[in-house]
C-alpha cells in the first residue's frame, strides 16, 4: 500500500504518524524509433530542452539498421535507452510504457520533437483528475520548417461529456495524431489484448473521457514531421487498406465496450453500431480506391449517417464528398480519397474552404 500511495501527495499513515509526501506528477515521455538516424536527435533534443526536474525520457530503438541506435547511445545517462528487435510501433511503445515510472505518459514519435517550454504549459493539467491532455500539432517538412496551419482545430475544453456523446454518436471525437497527446498513466494500464492494433493510442483516447477530464488546448504544442518516409502511406489507395481502417475502427469500439463493462465504468449506454459514417465513408473510399463506382443505397446511407452525426462546414464538406463519389470521373475522386485521408495536408485549403461554407450558414 505505502509503494502505492505516491501518486499526486497522497497520505501515508504510519501508527499514529501522519507524513504527506508532495511532489510534481512526474512525466514520462516515450519515444520509439526505427531508422530515424535524421531525425532521432532533434527528437530527444527537443525533450531534454524542456528542462524539468520532474521528467524522465524512455528511448526504444525497434531494431533499426541505420545509426539511429548509435546517436541514441550517445545521451547516456540523460535517457534510459534499449534496443529490441525489429516488431513494431506499438510493441516498441507498449516496451517504453514498461519501462517508465511517469504518473502521466507522453509518446513522441521520433520524426516529431516538442515545442519550447510544452512541459511548462502543460504542467498545471497534471492532476489526478485528468485522464488525458490534448493539443494542436504544427506540420513541418524534412528540414523543420512549417508547411502548414496547427491542427487539428481544437478549443479549449475540459468537458469529457461532450466527447462521450461524440463517441456515442460518430464512433469517435476529435483528437490529434500520438505526439498531441498526453495520457495518465492508469488509462493504459490493463487494456487487454491489443493485438488487433498497430499504433499505442487506439483504445486509449476512446477510453479516456469515460474516466476523467480530457483537456483540450488550443496551441501547438509539439511539431508533426512530414517526409517522404510517412508519406509514403497516404500514397497506398487499396479497398484492402480502407477496409483494415474499418476493422480497427469496429475493434476499438468493440475494446472499448468490453473495458466499459469489465471495469463498471459508467457508459452511458454505449454500445458498437456498424453504420457510422466513417464506416460507410472508408467503405465508398475502398470501392473508388478499385476504381468502381459506389452504389446509390451505399451513398445514401452515407449521406443520411453524415446527417445525423455532424453538423456546419463539416457535415457539408462531408456530404460534398459523397455526392462528389457518384458524380465526378472516378479520377478525380481518387485526388479527394488522398485528399481526404491525409488531413495534416493541404491545411490552408482546408481551412479557406471550411471558412467559406461557414460564411453561408
Amino acid at each position: 500500500m505505502k509503494e502505492r500511495a505516491r501518486l499526486f501527495g497522497e497520505s501515508l499513515i504510519e501508527g499514529e504518524k501522519l507524513c504527506v509526501r508532495q511532489r510534481p506528477p512526474l512525466l514520462s515521455v516515450v519515444i520509439t524509433c526505427f531508422n530515424y538516424e535524421t531525425f532521432i536527435v532533434e527528437a530527444i533534443d527537443s525533450v531534454l530542452a524542456q528542462n524539468c526536474p520532474s521528467l524522465e525520457i524512455i528511448v526504444v530503438d525497434d531494431g533499426s539498421t541505420d545509426q539511429s541506435w548509435e546517436k541514441i547511445q550517445t545521451y547516456k545517462d540523460q535517457i534510459i535507452a534499449v534496443r529490441t528487435e525489429n516488431r513494431g510501433a506499438l510493441r516498441s511503445s507498449l516496451t517504453g510504457f514498461s519501462l517508465s515510472k511517469g504518473d502521466f505518459v507522453y509518446f513522441l514519435d521520433a520524426d516529431d520533437l516538442l515545442c519550447l517550454g510544452a512541459i511548462n504549459l502543460l504542467k498545471p493539467h497534471l492532476r489526478a483528475n485528468v485522464s488525458k491532455i490534448q493539443f494542436m500539432l504544427l506540420p513541418i517538412d524534412k528540414s523543420g520548417n512549417v508547411i502548414g496551419h496547427a491542427f487539428p482545430r481544437l478549443k479549449p475544453s475540459d468537458d469529457s461529456g461532450v466527447l462521450i456523446e461524440s463517441i456515442i454518436k460518430s464512433g469517435f471525437y476529435l483528437t490529434p495524431p500520438t505526439s498531441g497527446n498526453v495520457y495518465r498513466r492508469n488509462v493504459y494500464e490493463e487494456l487487454g489484448d491489443l493485438s488487433y492494433e498497430r499504433a499505442i493510442d487506439g483504445v486509449a483516447y476512446l477510453l479516456a473521457p469515460f474516466v476523467g477530464e480530457v483537456i483540450s488546448i488550443d496551441k501547438a504544442l509539439a511539431k508533426y514531421r512530414i517526409h517522404s518516409s510517412n508519406l509514403s502511406a497516404f500514397s497506398d489507395l487499396s479497398g484492402s487498406r480502407m477496409n483494415g481502417y474499418i476493422a480497427r475502427f469496429l475493434s476499438r469500439l468493440q475494446h472499448l465496450e468490453q473495458l466499459i463493462h469489465t471495469r463498471g465504468i459508467n457508459g452511458r449506454d454505449f454500445c458498437v453500431r456498424k453504420d457510422y459514417a466513417y464506416v460507410l465513408e472508408m467503405t465508398i473510399m475502398g470501392m473508388i480506391a478499385e476504381r468502381r463506382r459506389p452504389n446509390l443505397r451505399l451513398v445514401r446511407a452515407y449521406v443520411l449517417a453524415v446527417a445525423r452525426e455532424y453538423s456546419g462546414a463539416k457535415r457539408k464538406l462531408l456530404l460534398i464528398f459523397g455526392v462528389a463519389s457518384i458524380v465526378f470521373p472516378v479520377n478525380l475522386t481518387i485526388g479527394l480519397v488522398k485528399f481526404r485521408i491525409d488531413q495534416s495536408k493541404n491545411s490552408w485549403i482546408r481551412t479557406k474552404i471550411k471558412t467559406l461554407l461557414m460564411a453561408h450558414q
